[in-house]
């Protein structure tokens, strides 16, 4: 290896080692990110605990592989890495769960670690007392039961949640950076309301997937500028639940093409054989789906058609006339997630990769953002891709239902990935420290049953 690309890993990784810590801190950005993280947690090390940026954790339920556990339990007990595991520099003081069951794992991992489990959002974010008390606030929206919308959209609260955030903020006439898992809502006309509220109140926001942060085989990222004429993004299960995935690989890829992000004129639900059409007629391309399943080493072989039982697709249509498409093949691709577009420098496909260890490390590079985003200030990616994914899946799965192509006006959002600098794995798949062992010793409680030997 050369040593101009040896050296600087190396020295990362000398001033990531904690005095004191038992764990291990591995690079895992590029080497100017590299740099900065070692200093900020060179900086953050020498602090004591009660200097750290202090984090509420808002979850609406805290259980094994939850969310709320693959993001939470790590930035308590630490963030396992391709390299190693990373010391978490935020502390999570306080929490709040919604829906505390039998197989609730949050409260216990709370007290291990001191965090203070409070009755109502408010007390979280002021640690009981009457103004905002913590340095960031993050909220787990995903998981819990909640009932379904006439669309068959599962209604999590997360508007109601983040009002509550919001109002906090308000009355304490200040605003500390919030991160929210997922969509910004259910509905495009809460995400928006959403968005609004974070700009009134001048919140720093960031939101979204695990997906734009994890492995990428082969390692591909556009060049900001590049032209994309036509993209497919491909993964698995329901386009309620998994289809926003997909939705935000696709996104976080043509955000980056000429002219930036300027918004979606239509989009269209399909389904079944309507899906095959589509692919028959050009609407969908074929030979993008073809290169992006060809990506995905773990997908069936065999005929695609006879594979899939039930297939779904989104069209998207953006103003400029990017074509997009979010294609789900239950069936074909497994756990598979894949993306390929014809771009200015030609026709490029890739597989997105999670980790299905029993440490789920994909999000550990999300959490990583996530922390980044806290110490600094500054999102790793901007909140306005997931307004536009959240908008995007909510009218896809209307489109589907009501059977017609919906025109959508209202996402005409227009903005730029120019600035922005994700955290991201540089290896094409999950290795070392991000495969195991997981979890830390005291944590064996949370190991589901189905990864128990």
């Amino acid at each position: 290896m050369d040593k101009t690309t040896e050296n600087p890993r190396r020295e990362f990784i000398k001033k990531s080692l904690v005095a004191g810590s038992l764990i291990p801190i591995g690079a895992v950005l590029g080497w100017a990110e590299a740099a900065a993280m070692a200093r900020i947690i060179g900086e953050s090390s020498k602090r004591p605990p009660a200097a750290q940026k202090t984090v509420a954790l808002i979850a609406n339920i805290y259980r094994n592989s939850a969310h709320a556990d693959v993001i939470g339990t790590k930035l308590f007990a630490g963030i396992p890495t391709d390299e190693g595991m990373v010391v978490p520099q935020v502390k999570i003081v306080s929490v709040w769960i919604d829906q505390i069951g039998a197989n609730d794992t949050g409260v216990k991992i709370a007290e291990m670690n001191g965090a203070t489990v409070y009755g109502t959002i408010a007390e979280a974010l002021t640690l009981g007392g009457d103004k905002l008390a913590v340095d960031g606030v993050i909220y787990i929206g995903e998981h819990g039961e909640y009932p379904y919308s006439r669309y068959g959209i599962k209604m999590y609260p997360r508007m109601n949640y983040l009002e509550q955030i919001f109002r906090v903020f308000d009355a304490s006439n200040k605003s500390v950076p919030l991160f929210t898992d997922k969509h910004l809502a259910y509905s495009w006309l809460d995400s928006k309301w959403v968005y609004d509220r974070s700009k009134e109140l001048q919140v720093p926001m960031m939101a979204g997937s695990s997906l734009p942060f994890c492995w990428r085989d082969q390692p591909l990222e556009h060049p900001l500028g590049i032209g994309i004429s036509e993209a497919v993004a491909i993964g698995y299960a329901s386009l309620d639940a998994y289809g926003f995935h997909v939705a935000e690989i696709l996104q976080c890829m043509v955000e980056r093409r000429a002219g930036g992000e300027t918004g979606v004129a239509s989009v269209q639900g399909l389904k079944g054989e309507d899906v095959w059409k589509a692919m028959d007629d050009g609407r969908i391309n074929l030979d993008l789906v073809t290169a992006a399943c060809n990506a995905i080493q773990g997908r069936k072989q065999g005929d695609m058609r006879k594979l899939v039982e039930a297939p779904h697709a989104i069209l998207v249509a953006y103003n400029d006339g990017t074509k997009g498409a979010i294609v789900m093949l239950t069936g074909y691709v497994n756990q598979g997630w894949g993306y390929a577009a014809n771009t200015s420098d030609g026709q490029v496909a890739t597989e997105f990769v999670l980790d299905h260890s029993m440490s789920y490390s994909h999000f550990s590079y999300l959490t990583l953002n996530i922390q980044e985003f806290i110490l600094s200030g500054k999102p790793t990616a901007p909140v306005e891709r997931t307004l536009l994914t959240s908008g995007i899946t909510d009218m896809g799965i209307r489109s589907l239902v009501d059977g017609e192509t919906k025109q959508t006006p209202f996402l005409n959002l227009r903005y730029s990935a120019e600035g922005f600098a994700p955290i991201r794995p540089t290896a094409p798949r999950p290795e070392g420290q991000s495969i195991g062992p997981w979890p830390p010793k005291g944590y064996e409680f949370i190991i589901p049953d189905n990864f128990k030997k």
